[in-house]
């Protein structure tokens, strides 16, 4: 008869794996089958990519163990850390695709919530590392504490999110203040240049006036290049229907306000006049001193 030389404390912490791996592999499943959030392919690809390679590393951990418990044979410190490690690599993929999940939509503010994410991760992190450290009967403080810091970690992003939307605001108040004083007349007009209709009437578009000049500033450019890529999207996907006009807008691209930090802001019209162009004429305006570009010549509106 075999003797048993696996010692009671190796079997312990094998044992102790196996519901690990299950509850986090049961949670894995549940997120991906009952997370009900829309999101684009490219996302909804990668966060598949993360579940998987979970639920792939979860069932590693829960093979070795019970390979392991089969064997009863004297094990290692290291074989029992290599045997763990795959459901720490699970943890970390699942904290990944949680923060990627609560991630604000724009390019912008991801780019000012995540330091905050990223700070407020490491500190629980730390803190909860720590629990080793503490009695049995300390736990309840040390949640206290936990849930604490991570209350003050909030209300520091909340009260940084309310500073940046009032420079935002006082921002977009004195640039409108100095327009005004500049000369420029806020209007709407209608887009002169066809899109593919989608049922809606043609778009307007909020523009600057000054002496006969037409400005497009840098907000109703972007929400100008939103429009034409959400027609051109329905026209390809059979819910609008070919463009009518005599000149035809295809894209509108706009220099990203982070790249205009090192090189000027500019935008790019695709325009195409059926029966006179042979392909679509590609239009570049740099921004004037007021950050604004002169369509005018462009018959945009």
């Amino acid at each position: 008869m075999k003797e048993q030389v696996l010692s009671a404390s190796d079997r312990a912490a094998l044992q102790g794996l196996i519901p690990l791996a299950g509850a986090l592999g049961a949670g894995t499943i549940f997120a991906l089958f009952f997370g009900g959030r829309k999101r684009g392919s490219g996302v909804a690809v990668f966060e598949l990519f993360a579940i998987v390679a979970v639920l792939v590393s979860v069932g590693t951990t829960a093979y070795l163990a019970i390979a392991l418990l089969h064997n009863d044979e004297a094990i290692s410190d290291k074989v029992l850390t290599q045997t763990a490690t795959p459901l720490i690599f699970a943890v970390f993929l699942l904290v990944l695709v949680s923060v990627l999940g609560r991630l604000p939509g724009s390019v912008e503010r991801i780019v000012s919530v995540l330091p905050l994410i990223l700070i407020a991760g490491l500190v629980a992190a730390w803190l909860a590392s720590s629990a080793w450290s503490f009695e049995p009967g300390e736990t309840a403080v040390l949640a206290a504490l936990i849930l604490g810091v991570g209350g003050l970690t909030a209300l520091l992003a909340w009260g940084g999110e309310r500073l940046d939307s009032r420079w935002e605001r006082g921002l977009e108040q004195r640039r409108f203040v100095r327009l005004s004083v500049a000369g420029y007349a806020a209007a709407e007009r209608e887009l002169r240049l066809a899109l593919p209709a989608d049922g809606a009437e043609a778009p307007t578009v909020s523009c600057w006036v000054r002496k006969d000049r037409v400005y497009l500033d840098w907000i109703s450019c972007r929400q100008l290049s939103a429009e034409t890529r959400a027609r051109w999207d329905a026209l390809a996907e059979d819910r609008g229907r070919p463009p009518l006009g005599d000149a035809v807008l295809g894209r509108v691209a706009v220099t990203h306000y982070l790249v205009g930090l090192v090189r000027p802001f500019a935008v790019r019209f695709w325009i195409f006049r059926p029966g006179a162009d042979d392909a679509p004429q590609v239009r570049r305006l740099e921004a004037n001193a007021d950050r604004l570009f002169d369509v005018t010549e462009l018959g945009l509106v």
